[in-house]
C-alpha cells in the first residue's frame, strides 16, 4: 500500500495544500485501499470540516482558550516561586493577572484543530477516548494512523492529552457543527427535512440506583478518604482519623443488613437498623464538622502555588458538601423511614456523582436515574434537534423548543411534525402551526381530540401516523450501537456534550447509508434504462 511508505514531508506537503481552491479531491486518501467503515466516517468528517471553513475557527478558538487558561497557571505559579526566590532574578515579560496579554505564538505546542475535530468524532463513535478498550482501537487502528501520516498531523496524541483538548471544545462549536452537517445534507439532497418526527427517551446515568443507607455510607466514605489526602498532596495535616474507620465499618455492615432484609417482618427490621445506622453516621459527621473548623485556618494561611491552592480549594468544597449532603440525607430519611412520609424526590440526594440526574418514568417503562433527551428526527433517519432538559421534564412543553431548533440546525420549515400523545395540548399545536409548520400529528386519544376529523383522516396525518414507528429505530440504534442509553459523563453540561458527540456521530453515519442507498438505487434504474434500450 503506498500510503504506508509516504513520509512526513509528503505529509505536511499534502497538509498544506489540502484546504486549497486547487484541490477538490476529497476523497484522494480513501481512494487508496482504504475502504472501511471508519474511513467513510473520516471522510464525510473531513469533507464538512472543509467546506465549512468556520469550524476550524471555533475549535481553534476553544483550544486558544484552553491554552491561556494553562499558561497563565504556569505564569502564576512562576511569579509565586519569583516571589519566594528573590535571588533567581528572572523577567518575566507577561502579565499573569491579564490573560488577555498572554501570548500563546511562544511556549508549548498545541494540539491541531483538525486533530481535535477528529478525536472529538472518536469520543462520540468509541463512547471514550481514555478507556482501555477506546484506547486499543486507537492505537490499533491503520486507518486512523494511515490518515494521521497522510495529512501530516504527526503521532495521535497521548492519553491525557486527547481527554484534555477534546473536553475543551464548547457546546458553541458543537452545535454550529451539527447545524452545518445538516445543511450538507440538505445541500446535497440527502434529505429535504419537510418531515419531522419528535420523541424523548430515558437514559441512565453514570450512577448507581440510590438507597438512603447506600447513599450515607457513600457520602462519609468519600470524606473520609478526601480527608486523608490532605497532607501528602498540600502539606498541611490530615483530619483526625478519631474513631472514624471504626465507624465506616460499622455503617458498611449495617447497610449490607439493611439491602439483605427481607421477609416477615422486614419493615420493623429496616427501622431499627436504620435507627442505628443513623446514630453512627451523625457522630461521623459530628467529627468531620469539628474537624472542617480545626483545619480551616491552616489552609486559608497556607502559602503554595496558586495551582496547588486551587486543586485544594476544590477538594476541601467537596468535603464540606458531602457533609452537607449526609445531613440531609438523614434527615428526609429519618422522615421516610421512620415516619413513613412520602418525600418528594426534588428534596432528595439522588446521585453523589451526578447532581444533575433525576428520576426518569417514561410511560409504563423501569424508572431509572437518569435524563430524558427528546430528539427531533428526519424523514431519512437525520437527527435535527437534541434538547437535554433538567430533571423529568414533561413532553408536552418540549415540541416548540424541538420544532424551532429543528428550524435553526436546518433552515428549512418541517411541513409536518409528528409526535405521540405525550405532546398534547392545544398551546403546542397552536404554536407550532404559527411556525409555518402546516401539519401537526399527534398520536393517541389525546391527539385525536386535538385534531378535526377532517384532517384525522387525511392523507398527510394518516401518513404521519404511520411512518412516526421510524423514531423508535433511531433511538434503538442511538442506544444500541452509539452507548447513547448508558452515559459516561457526569452532570449535565457535560452530558449534553456526550449526547451531542453521538448524535453527530450518528448522523455522519447516517449519510452514509443514504448516499449508499441513493448510488444503488440510481444503478437499478439505469440498468432498466440499459434493458429497456
Amino acid at each position: 500500500m503506498k500510503l504506508a511508505t509516504l513520509d512526513r514531508k509528503n505529509g505536511t506537503h499534502m497538509k498544506n495544500t489540502l484546504f486549497s481552491s486547487e484541490n477538490k479531491d476529497l476523497g484522494l486518501f480513501f481512494t487508496l485501499d482504504v475502504d472501511t467503515e471508519l474511513s467513510k466516517i473520516l471522510r464525510k468528517a473531513f469533507e464538512l470540516y472543509r467546506r465549512y471553513p468556520r469550524i476550524e475557527r471555533l475549535i481553534t478558538r476553544d483550544l486558544d482558550a484552553y491554552g491561556i487558561e494553562k499558561k497563565k497557571e504556569r505564569l502564576l505559579d512562576a511569579a509565586w516561586v519569583k516571589q519566594q526566590t528573590l535571588s533567581l532574578g528572572l523577567n518575566y515579560s507577561e502579565s499573569p493577572e491579564n490573560p488577555a496579554k498572554i501570548d500563546l505564538a511562544l511556549g508549548r505546542k498545541r494540539m491541531e484543530p483538525l486533530v481535535a475535530y477528529i478525536l472529538l468524532l472518536l469520543e462520540g463513535d468509541f463512547q471514550s477516548l481514555t478507556d482501555k478498550q477506546a484506547t486499543e482501537r486507537i492505537l490499533d487502528s491503520k486507518t486512523l494512523e494511515f490518515f494521521f501520516q497522510f495529512y501530516g498531523l504527526g503521532a495521535i496524541p497521548a492519553r491525557s492529552t486527547r481527554h484534555e483538548n477534546v473536553r475543551k471544545i464548547s457546546q458553541t462549536t458543537q452545535d454550529y457543527i451539527l447545524k452545518q452537517q445538516l445543511f450538507m445534507v440538505r445541500d446535497d439532497f440527502l434529505d429535504n427535512f419537510e418531515y419531522l418526527t419528535v420523541d424523548s427517551t430515558a437514559v441512565k446515568a453514570n450512577s448507581v440506583w440510590p438507597t438512603d443507607s447506600g447513599l450515607l455510607n457513600d457520602i462519609l466514605h468519600r470524606t473520609y478518604h478526601l480527608s486523608q489526602q490532605l497532607h501528602e498532596r498540600f502539606g498541611i495535616p490530615n483530619f483526625l482519623q478519631w474513631y472514624m474507620p471504626m465507624w465506616l465499618k460499622k455503617m458498611n455492615q449495617l447497610n449490607f443488613q439493611i439491602n439483605v432484609t427481607s421477609g416477615k417482618g422486614a419493615r420493623r427490621k429496616r427501622k431499627k437498623l436504620y435507627d442505628k445506622l443513623y446514630t453512627v453516621a451523625e457522630k461521623a459527621i459530628f467529627h468531620m464538622k469539628r474537624e472542617l473548623d480545626k483545619h480551616r485556618a491552616q489552609k486559608d494561611e497556607l502559602n503554595i502555588l496558586p495551582g496547588k491552592l486551587s486543586q485544594l480549594n476544590i477538594l476541601w468544597d467537596f468535603i464540606e458538601d458531602y457533609v452537607s449532603d449526609a445531613e440531609q440525607v438523614i434527615s428526609y430519611s429519618k422522615e421516610r423511614i421512620l415516619e413513613e412520609k412520602v418525600i418528594k424526590n426534588e428534596d432528595k440526594v439522588i446521585s453523589l456523582s451526578d447532581g444533575s440526574a433525576a428520576f426518569i418514568t417514561k410511560g409504563d417503562r423501569e424508572t431509572v436515574v437518569g435524563y430524558r433527551p427528546q430528539l427531533g428526527r428526519s424523514q431519512n433517519g437525520f437527527v435535527t434537534a437534541l434538547i437535554v432538559p433538567e430533571g423529568n421534564a414533561a413532553d408536552s412543553p418540549q415540541l416548540l423548543p424541538l420544532v424551532k431548533r429543528t428550524i435553526k440546525n436546518t433552515g428549512v420549515i418541517p411541513s409536518c411534525v409528528s409526535a405521540d400523545d405525550g405532546y398534547s395540548s392545544n398551546q403546542g399545536v397552536r404554536t407550532v402551526k404559527a411556525e409555518g409548520v402546516n401539519w401537526v400529528s399527534i398520536n393517541g386519544a389525546k391527539g385525536k381530540k386535538l385534531t378535526s376529523d377532517i384532517d384525522w383522516i387525511s392523507e398527510e396525518l394518516t401518513e404521519a401516523r404511520r411512518m412516526r414507528s421510524a423514531v423508535e429505530s433511531l433511538m434503538f440504534v442511538l442506544k444500541h450501537v452509539l452507548g447513547f442509553g448508558k452515559l459516561r459523563r457526569r452532570n449535565i453540561e457535560s452530558v449534553r456534550l456526550e449526547m451531542l458527540q453521538k448524535v453527530i456521530v450518528h448522523n455522519f453515519r447516517q449519510m452514509i447509508i443514504v448516499e449508499e442507498r441513493n448510488e444503488k438505487r440510481q444503478r437499478q434504474e439505469r440498468a432498466k434504462v440499459f434493458q429497456a434500450s
